[in-house]
């Protein structure tokens, strides 16, 4: 074709795309010669194809075969594809409007034999435009993971979010996975620029290798587990595989972002504001099949970089975010010891105990008990000592930094899990008496330097400032609702952190007059700004008495600072540069949502949080009425935003 006139069909295309904004998204069956396949379109122009007109490609080992239906029925907002087979399986699939820019399709697959196989829940672009990954524009042709970093996954590089679009004008079509651990950990991306392919499957065809954990990396044993490419089903049995498919409009990458996160939050029902879709969002897209225990299905991982483990706390806070039972029990039993005999993991296992007993579940007791005996073991005068995790080094006693401290040294962030996990104990039926528990809450003030106004680092480290030495207190009153230091305790600690803090928010771990620490770099734990830690110490004033619009000022203030880049929570931010630093869509910020809800409903807090929806304003997140009566659900604006990165 001339490129004159590819050119100008390209921006009339464009142009129709963008006048069709507000239409609505259809599967539509598309008859052809062995059958019927699916388009989507939107108001009546076609915006994603088959990726073969052949059909749905489907991988067996050593066959490649494509599907299409025999019968298709459009009835309720829902389009429903049968009779689809190839050699041992069969095949449905359904288009189901969820919004009016928002389709969930399902493609159950039954085995009439045993099968090793994979889906392609691709789409061909019915036109031209800009391909976008979570991460960014895609210039180039590109394979992406999903599931988890390392040599298994060599081919690919790494996304935690499974999305692929492209943009036409200021719309954008977009086409999310489910959770790498409802595919088996299996969730591969490809973008075919030439040809116009978003590729989405689940497996690779890959052989069978070895996953591990070394003993070097985190924990003190090995562990292993078989992995391979390909998704198995046994005769009789039915698997599903679910995504979903999107309309926005976006001006920018960060529009990109945030559409998806919209998207799926409206699929998933995380979808009160902005801000619980982004911290509910990234639980779910953590979520794992457990492959190296055998105790229990499901765990969470920090990020696709951290591979196939959880710390305690991470698959605690990411599951207090997702706020399901199923996946809370789950992760909660995937724990081993090998992860609880260090920092504060002990502590949070026995309260995260206690709260999935009260969901109705049974924890397992021997290793609460094992946790439990650890913890009281290492208890001196109702202080809790953590002991080195490696002999050689006085490091690893609190989440979030790598000092040394002494052996007989109490770091506050430990010791305010301590008073809540003794509460948690005799809630299970440990032998705690009250009196442990004062001494504990006693301990716990006494890390308190009132000459210098602030809460320190550990009970012997007094010249430090410890950012992360009130979220254990926070967590405690989350649960128990009993508050562990005085009010004067708390609003003065919070008084010296508005003198002292950085222009990004609260170093974690400082010098007194808020300095960073000698070599110290104000990344990560070197005085890097943790959300959690920030957003819990002005939950902290809260439930100490302080103006609840001041918290809420100083918590958008800095909701603003984490946002600035991308819409997603980060490891930490530089508390020199602003930037972010580490992983992004990190796991455990995902808890601020949850101890919000939670510390809200124990004041008495009823009424819709202002934080979220002055945030939405921000970020330009509207609530839209279906006028089909599918209820409401979150759109963007992009013209009405005012958070985004500077050009």
């Amino acid at each position: 074709m001339n490129p004159a006139l590819r050119t100008a069909l390209v921006s009339i295309v464009a142009i129709a795309l963008c006048l069709s904004a507000s239409a609505e998204l259809r599967a539509v069956a598309v008859r052809a010669l062995g059958g019927s396949s699916v388009q989507i379109n939107d108001g009546d122009h076609a915006v994603l194809l088959p990726l073969s007109p052949k059909g749905m490609p489907v991988a067996l080992p050593g066959q490649s075969h494509n599907v299409k239906f025999r019968h298709s029925k459009d009835s309720n907002a829902t389009l429903t594809m049968e009779g689809g087979a190839v050699p041992g399986l069969t095949f449905t699939e359904s288009y189901r409007s969820v919004t009016p820019c928002l389709i969930e399709r399902t493609v159950t697959v039954t085995a009439t034999a045993d099968r090793r196989y994979y889906i392609d829940l691709g789409w061909k672009t019915a036109t031209e435009g800009a391909f976008y990954s979570f991460m960014g524009k895609e210039e180039k042709t590109a394979n992406y993971s999903a599931s988890c970093s390392g040599p298994e996954f060599a081919e690919h590089s790494m996304q935690t979010f499974p999305f692929l679009g492209y943009r036409v004008g200021v719309q954008l079509f977009g086409v999310i996975g489910d959770t790498p651990g409802l595919w088996e950990n299996r969730s591969f991306l490809k973008f075919d620029i030439e040809n116009r392919l978003l590729s989405l499957t689940n497996g690779d065809g890959s052989a069978k290798r070895i996953i591990s954990i070394p003993a070097t990396l985190d924990a003190t044993s090995v562990y292993r587990a078989q992995f391979d490419g390909w998704q198995h089903i046994e005769v009789g049995e039915t698997q599903t595989w679910r995504t979903w498919i999107f309309s926005s409009p976006a001006k920018s990458l960060y529009d990109v972002q945030l559409a998806a996160h919209l998207a799926l939050a409206n699929a998933k029902g995380f979808n009160r504001s902005g801000l619980e879709a982004i911290l509910r969002n990234t639980p779910y897209l953590l979520l794992r099949r457990n492959l190296l225990r055998s105790e229990s299905d499901y765990i969470f991982i920090s990020g696709v970089g951290y591979g196939w483990k959880q710390w305690v706390s991470d698959g605690f806070w990411m599951s207090r975010g997702l706020d399901d039972p199923k996946f809370d029990d789950a992760s909660q039993k995937a724990t081993f010891f090998e992860r609880i005999n260090y920092e504060d993991n002990a502590q949070y296992y026995l309260i995260w105990a206690v709260l999935t007993k009260r969901s109705g579940a049974e924890p397992d007791m021997r290793t609460v008990g094992r946790a439990y005996r650890f913890m009281r073991e290492h208890e001196h005068d109702g202080l809790y000592v953590p002991p080195r995790l490696k002999p050689e080094t006085p490091q690893f006693k609190t989440y979030h930094d790598l000092l040394p401290y002494d052996d007989d040294d109490s770091p506050s962030s430990d010791q305010g899990f301590h008073c809540g996990a003794l509460m948690a104990a005799k809630e299970l039926g440990f032998d705690v008496k009250d009196e442990d528990i004062a001494k504990s809450i006693a301990g716990y003030r006494r890390m308190f330097n009132a000459e210098g106004g602030y809460m320190a680092s550990s009970l012997k480290q007094q010249d430090h400032i410890g950012q992360d030495s009130l979220y254990g207190e926070v967590l405690t009153y989350a649960v128990f609702g009993q508050k562990l230091l005085p009010d004067e305790v708390v609003r003065k600690h919070l008084e010296t952190t508005m003198r002292i803090q950085s222009p990004y928010g609260m170093r974690v771990i400082s010098k007194a007059n808020g300095d960073l620490l000698d070599g110290h770099s104000g990344e990560y734990v070197f005085g890097g700004s943790w959300f959690l830690n920030d957003g819990a110490n002005y939950l902290d004033g809260l439930i100490h008495g302080m103006d609840p619009q001041w918290i809420d000022d100083k918590l958008l203030w800095r909701l603003e600072k984490e946002l600035a880049f991308m819409p997603a929570f980060h490891e930490s931010i530089s508390t020199v540069t602003g930037k972010p630093h580490g992983h992004h869509l990190y796991s455990w910020n995902s808890g601020f949502w949850w101890l919000r809800r939670e510390i809200c409903q124990r004041l008495g807090i009823t009424t819709p949080d202002p934080l979220e929806q002055r945030l939405d304003k921000e970020l330009g997140v509207t609530r839209s009425k279906d006028p089909s009566g599918r209820g409401e659900y979150l759109a963007l604006d992009p013209g009405a935003a005012t958070l985004r990165p500077k050009e």
